[in-house]
């Protein structure tokens, strides 16, 4: 880092500035610290571009295509002003340096380490291409390196790929990392992307460019015509990285399908160190990266069960007695389509199965998956819900109906007019189910309506406790009795985060201030607010409240996909509340809503527990937090996705992230651990609890099918 010049602006926004981090094109990058000290790259455009209203136009897409993109494996965007004289960004501080620079100084990186590297960069643009974006200029320099993994930057030509004005307009773009159709001026997509990423992978093993020394001309041509010298790539990276750089778009893998290839070499996840020489990969103290666990945290364990194909056998809506270790498999709503592409009229079953595993004896050890369903429908679209005697309950938008994953049986089917797409929401025995201005309770053991009600408007989100629903609307929270009764009313726009018998917590944000409020839940009224400035910890209100405890965090039954980062959450002890954002998390006194304390940090969060004493964190890896003082516990290692939930008696954290799952005691020991097959080929999207069972959801690829989900059934204990 360089210090400031008498040039350079002291504060940017609401960001002190501390140095330079970089400069290029487009302008300055800066180290910024925000007013409670958290540490920010900030990129602050050059006058004379953001006099470019062509320029402008896309600078604002770059803001608005980082703020859409997982911040897995990418720089979260924190901030960002696109309308002042001089428009800025501000994203999450990497500390760690650039693979340009790591390779200059210490040389290629050893294999292991590549193939880290790639599987963590085709996950960041699977991210960015789900969104209908492509980056454009991926390269050594916009790829930064921390014991987390690798992180794409630099969102500076990222494109609506359907954006044909823009891709047009301005020539962006590094020609050792262009694409053969980029450099002969013809359209660019995801698949440029992934050229770019093969030759990027091609400089991490090789330590020199794919294309060497000559003129520009003569590098063109050798980009083109697809003469490369691949003879120093070792046997497992050479496969797929000839893949990438195909000549011909069509021929070369998608993000998606590069990460499966990956995934298939046996690629762990990060450990700290896994970028540098001879560094001991043990967890660094820290506040950011505390102490690690007890022996035994999980890692992912040898696999003793058969991997679940996605072999499919479609049997129109008939059972099917598949052996439980073998699984079900059955779609919601569009079913499996019919011949002239419209979705089937009902529901449909597929059976999955692979032979069973002879050394198994049969289904029912601990952590076995003892069944599989795959739905259309998703959990946090409030498109799926596991209910207390684990049925799966979920919606095509215009019905509701319910299936038994563990025998295959057709439950019920419920046509439900309103006019707006249905969602489920978990309630107890029943779903509150909400479409445009209607609510309705419907029975989840016999598809019963046990009430109807005509709102006054649109249902913007929903929270449940054991006997009221909150409901939100544009501009009113309304709560309902279980009969359906409007208990009270109050015009606000408050989002409800948590509640129980006697409290509602909400969380109201307006411009830089976000208002937390402590409502009876009974009657609505006020017992304090706490407003706070939101700065750049905050990200826009996300959708709708948190499930119940054991539930797996926000947005109905578990937590959200890394798509689609919750913002607000909040959890309720006897005498105070922990409420989270994305960047922070604080404790406050139920009495008089002071702030016990509040910590901030560097990554998003993506869901909550409480743990007995413990404020349990999950996203890119496991971080425990004690109640009483907010400081470090332990933590766990990298998990991709991860998504924890806790027993209803409150002796058991469940974890589930890349490829299994374990059972972790309130001291961080891992009590037990099993592989979760299919985890590794797509997101998880939440694990809820039904003892003896638990359900982990997973979004199966493709990843821009955000209606589908995959659900396996888990069990806790063995099975008799």
């Amino acid at each position: 880092m360089r210090p400031l010049e008498t040039s350079d602006p002291i504060s940017v926004g609401s960001y002190r500035l501390a140095g330079v981090l970089g400069g290029g094109g487009m302008g300055r990058v800066y180290l910024g610290h925000s007013p409670s000290g958290r540490r920010v790259a900030v990129k602050v455009i050059r006058q004379e571009l953001a006099a470019d209203p062509v320029f402008r136009r896309r600078f604002s897409r770059e803001v608005a295509a980082a703020k859409s993109v997982s911040p897995l494996f990418t720089a979260a965007v924190v901030d960002a002003d696109t309308q002042a004289e001089a428009p800025w960004l501000a994203t999450a501080y990497i500390e760690g340096p650039s693979l340009e620079r790591q390779i200059a100084e210490h040389g290629a990186l050893p294999e292991p380490a590549v193939l880290t590297l790639a599987t963590g960069l085709a996950e960041a643009l699977a991210s960015i291409h789900r969104v209908g974006l492509t980056h454009r200029d991926l390269k050594p320099a916009n790829v930064l390196l921390d014991d987390d993994g690798p992180h794409i930057i630099d969102f500076g030509i990222a494109l609506d790929s359907a954006d044909e004005r823009m891709t047009t307009s301005v020539n962006v773009g590094t020609p050792s990392y262009m694409a053969p159709e980029r450099i002969q001026g013809e359209e660019s997509g995801p698949p440029g992307d992934v050229f770019s990423l093969g030759a990027l992978l091609f400089f991490a093993a090789t330590g020199r460019t794919l294309i060497s020394g000559g003129s520009m001309f003569e590098q063109i041509n050798q980009v083109t015509q697809g003469r490369f010298d691949l003879g120093k790539l070792s046997p497992t990276l050479r496969p797929f990285i000839v893949r990438c750089i195909s000549l011909r778009p069509q021929d070369r893998p998608t993000a998606v399908e590069l990460a499966r290839i990956l995934i298939g070499t046996g690629v762990s996840g990060p450990t700290p160190g896994w970028y540098q020489p001879g560094v001991q990969r043990t967890l660094p103290a820290g506040p950011h990266h505390p102490p690690t666990p007890p022996e035994g945290w999980p890692h992912p364990a040898p696999s003793r069960l058969p991997r679940v194909s996605r072999r499919t056998l479609l049997i129109a809506g008939a059972g099917g007695g598949a052996a439980l270790i073998a699984g079900v498999a059955w779609a919601l709503g569009r079913g499996s389509g019919t011949p002239d592409g419209q979705a089937s009229p009902g529901p449909s079953l597929h059976i999955v199965s692979d032979e069973p595993d002879p050394s198994r004896g049969g289904a029912g050890g601990r952590g076995d998956v003892v069944a599989q369903a795959a739905s259309h429908a998703s959990a946090d679209r409030h498109r799926l819900v596991i209910d207390r005697n684990g049925r799966i309950v979920g919606t095509d938008g215009t019905r509701v109906f319910a299936r038994d994953v563990r025998d295959d049986r057709e439950l019920w089917t419920r046509p439900l007019k309103s006019s707006g797409t249905l969602a489920v929401h978990d309630w107890g025995p029943s779903v509150l189910v909400t479409g445009g201005a209607k609510l309705f309770r419907v029975n989840t053991v016999s598809g019963g309506v046990e009430f109807e009600v005509d709102t006054t408007s649109t249902v913007t989100a929903v929270l449940t406790s054991t006997e009221t629903a909150f409901v939100q609307q544009s501009a009113k929270l309304l709560a309902y009795s279980r009969a359906g009764v409007r208990v009270w009313e109050l015009s606000s726009s408050e989002q409800p985060l948590a509640a129980d018998s006697r409290w509602l917590v909400t969380r109201r944000q307006s411009g830089g201030t976000v208002t937390i409020t402590l409502r009876e839940a009974g009657s609505g009224d006020r017992v304090w607010q706490q407003q706070f400035d939101a700065g750049a910890d905050q990200g826009p209100p996300g959708g709708g409240g948190p499930g119940g405890p054991g539930d797996g965090g926000p947005g109905g039954p578990g937590g959200p996909p890394d798509d689609d980062w919750i913002v607000g959450e909040a959890r309720l002890t006897e005498d105070h509340v922990v409420v989270r954002d994305r960047m922070q998390v604080r404790r406050m006194r139920l009495s008089d809503g002071g702030t016990v304390w509040q910590r901030v940090w560097e990554r998003p969060v993506a869901t909550m527990a409480l743990f007995g004493d413990l404020v349990v964190l999950g996203a890119d890896r496991i971080v425990t937090l004690r109640q009483s003082d907010g400081e470090n516990a332990w933590s766990g290692p990298s998990l991709r996705g991860a998504r924890v939930a806790v027993a209803p008696d409150g002796g058991t954290l469940y974890v589930v992230g890349d490829e299994h799952i374990a059972a972790i005691t309130p001291d961080g020991r891992t009590a037990w651990n099993a592989p979760v097959p299919n985890a590794d080929e797509g997101g998880i999207e939440a694990l809820v609890l039904r003892p003896p069972l638990a359900y982990v959801v997973l979004r199966p690829p493709p990843f821009p099918d955000s209606d589908e989900a995959d659900v396996l059934a888990v069990a806790l204990e063995p099975q008799t």
